[in-house]
């Protein structure tokens, strides 16, 4: 190789070397996109006890509702709702009992909105908590009759809680639960 092959081969390398840039940017990180399916709703009678409007998309596990229990499972969003329904309860104690276990995610929450539901007409008074931030659940509810029935929601989600990666689903599932509170009825203990 002659000197100036040399000579042309090193101004090379040493063009090449100096014009990489050493400032590293990662990508951001992506989520992957969740199809949600159209709005539907269904009535479920629990039991004589009260009647919950449904999405057509879920599915309610009764197993335990000997208990009280009553689950809401979306099984394409991996989430579930939590319910507990008392009778002749201590309304005062159960919404007590509620408020505390929303506020005990205060230690990871960003932010606590409180949203207060009233139908005169049917005997539903309410609350709806969101929680904002990567608490382990991202909505909490309690309904009650102002006498001594309550019924207590809380969703959650089967991974880690990642606010960004779950936060279209929440809000795909808060409009299900808020239409749930909305169209809540009682009944009537006589029928």
């Amino acid at each position: 190789m002659s000197l100036k092959t040399k000579i042309v081969s090193l101004i090379i390398i040493a063009i090449v070397a100096f014009s990489c840039d050493d400032a590293y940017t990662p990508k951001p990180r992506g989520y992957y996109r969740v199809d949600f399916p159209e709005k539907s709703y269904h009535n479920f009678n629990a039991d004589g006890k009260f009647i919950l409007q449904l999405a057509n998309y879920t599915k309610i596990d009764t197993s335990r509702a000997d208990s009280g229990w009553y689950n809401i499972n979306y099984p394409k969003l991996h989430a579930t709702v939590y319910l507990t329904y008392k009778e002749h309860a201590n309304i005062a104690k159960v919404i007590e009992e509620s408020r505390d276990m929303v506020y005990k995610h205060s230690v990871k929450a960003d932010d606590i909105i409180e949203q207060q539901f009233f139908n005169e007409d049917g005997r539903v008074y309410g609350s709806l908590y969101e929680i904002k931030g990567n608490a382990a659940t991202s909505i909490n509810f309690h309904l009650i009759d102002s006498v001594s029935r309550y019924l207590r929601g809380s969703l959650y989600f089967n991974s880690k809680p990642n606010k960004d990666s779950i936060a279209p689903s929440v809000r795909f599932i808060e409009e299900d639960i808020m239409h749930l509170m909305q169209n809540f009825e009682w009944i009537n203990e006589e029928n």
